[in-house]
């Protein structure tokens, strides 16, 4: 299944070389990528372009590689098992072309975590050093803020092909803690802690009524963090199709691939017999998913050129290293206008 994954994207992503066959406006409402690929397209000489977005993502049930686990095994190896996470985050960016070949862009983000954990009632040791039953934590504040330079290649009327480089900076915090000072796991963090590379090429092109396009992006953390730890590599592949509707509505199908590796060293303040989560060597996985999206823009009038946006995800596939939450859905909306300077 992995390696059929791994052949369905590239696949699909080289096949939109072949749609060059028509130029559309960039006015019309299928011009721009889902609002979930994010650096997709660059803008003339002069223009700024300011932009929100909103996502929030829901995670239940454990999983190990592809096979549901069940809290009650969890729990005969670890003090708490994670059972629901949801995330919530406030994405504000803004996109600038101080030539045509380039356009540079910049992006801060706010999130609001929250962790379900069921604690065991029973140890050999006779006593506990965590919560039993339900019990709930929480993070929130400012995560990595991200800076980002996107290079026209190769530009023809019916295809343009954009680098993507850009860089994380450390700004979310590492040291989130509970109220009795204890650190919260590794997914209850707010940032990496270490400045990342983000490479990646974005292709997209024209036919009639219809746009394509692909991306492949990747991040890569440059160092250990001041936790002694760092996030692994990670790697993504995306696809998608746009059907112009009319002036003012287009829809959109996505189908996207995400490989992350395990976090390697350990923040020696998290015990890895807590919980799952607490174990930096139980991080990473796979997972593909779909997603339908839709693109409005105000073609005339007072909000003439402004976007809305909305895209909903979910996965139908998942192997995660040993136990973890697993996504269910994922949903995002999203505003921007675009004007010359």
């Amino acid at each position: 299944m992995k390696n059929f994954c791994l052949l369905l994207i590239c696949y699909l992503f080289f096949f939109t070389l072949a749609w060059t066959f028509a130029d559309t406006s960039e006015s019309c409402a299928n011009s721009h990528a889902p609002v979930g690929v994010m650096g997709d397209h660059g803008h003339k000489i002069g223009e700024l372009m300011c932009s929100y977005r909103f996502m929030v993502m829901d995670m239940q049930g454990l999983q190990s590689d592809t096979t549901s686990v069940e809290i009650a095994e969890v729990l005969k190896d670890f003090m708490m098992a994670p059972t629901t996470m949801q995330m919530q985050m406030h994405m504000v960016g803004m996109m600038f072309a101080p030539r045509d070949e380039l356009t540079l862009m910049a992006m801060a983000n706010y999130q609001i975590l929250r962790m379900e954990m069921e604690g065991a009632h029973h140890h050999m040791g006779g006593h506990h050093g965590h919560p039993v039953g339900p019990h709930e934590m929480s993070s929130s504040g400012v995560g990595d803020a991200k800076l980002e330079a996107l290079l026209t290649f190769w530009k023809r009327p019916r295809l343009t092909l954009l680098g993507n480089i850009g860089i994380s900076l450390p700004t979310g915090s590492i040291s989130q803690k509970r109220d009795s000072g204890v650190f919260l796991p590794y997914p209850m963090q707010l940032g990496s802690g270490s400045f990342e590379a983000l490479p990646g090429v974005t292709l997209s092109g024209y036919y009639g009524n219809w746009s394509y396009g692909g991306q492949l992006r990747g991040i890569f953390p440059l160092h250990t963090n001041s936790q002694a730890y760092r996030h692994g590599n990670a790697a993504t592949a995306t696809v998608w199709g746009a059907r112009q509707i009319n002036d003012w509505l287009s829809l959109s199908g996505r189908l996207f691939f995400t490989h992350w590796r395990n976090i390697t060293g350990n923040n020696p303040e998290l015990n890895p017999l807590m919980s799952p989560s607490h174990r930096p060597d139980w991080r990473g996985g796979q997972r593909l998913d779909i997603a339908i999206s839709s693109n409005l823009i105000a073609p005339t009038g007072t909000f003439v050129g402004q976007h809305l946006a909305v895209e909903f995800q979910m996965p139908v596939y998942q192997n995660l290293i040993s136990t973890q939450l697993k996504t269910t859905w994922r949903l995002m909306v999203g505003w921007h206008y675009a004007f010359q300077l």
